[in-house]
């Protein structure tokens, strides 16, 4: 399996099982299991730009600053790959929620074009 998806630091490596035991090759890591964990702790706009080379789209619950950074890169002219953010009101250790939500949003949105987009997948 290739990622397409990069679970961050704040999401759990639960989300990223559930998700693969909905859907067996479902595209998504943790950043922990992303370049041996080599941008965990790593600041928004560097990590942004390390996924935008890499082709890899965020999955966030990071609904402060991933979106003002996604935003400037954007301005900027530099760009991103791409960012999921989970709404407020899917609790984060509802796991099978989150999984459900996200593999049912991809299966509709993984041929869009990702470049400086930032989704919300529907309430579960």
């Amino acid at each position: 399996m290739n990622p397409r998806l990069l679970a961050d630091e704040n999401t759990s490596h639960r989300l990223v099982a559930a998700c693969q035991s909905l859907k067996a090759e479902f595209p998504i890591t943790h950043i922990a299991d992303w370049k041996s964990g080599a941008y965990l702790s790593v600041k928004d706009p560097p990590l942004l730009m390390a996924l935008r080379e890499s082709g890899l789209i965020l999955v966030s619950f990071d609904r402060a600053s991933i979106p003002m950074h996604a935003g400037d890169l954007t301005r900027e002219g530099l760009g991103h790959s791409g960012v999921i953010l989970f709404h407020r009101s899917v609790a984060r250790l509802a796991y099978g929620k989150q999984a459900r939500a996200l593999v049912d949003f991809w299966n509709n949105a993984m041929a869009w074009d990702w470049a400086d987009r930032i989704e919300y997948p529907p309430r579960p």
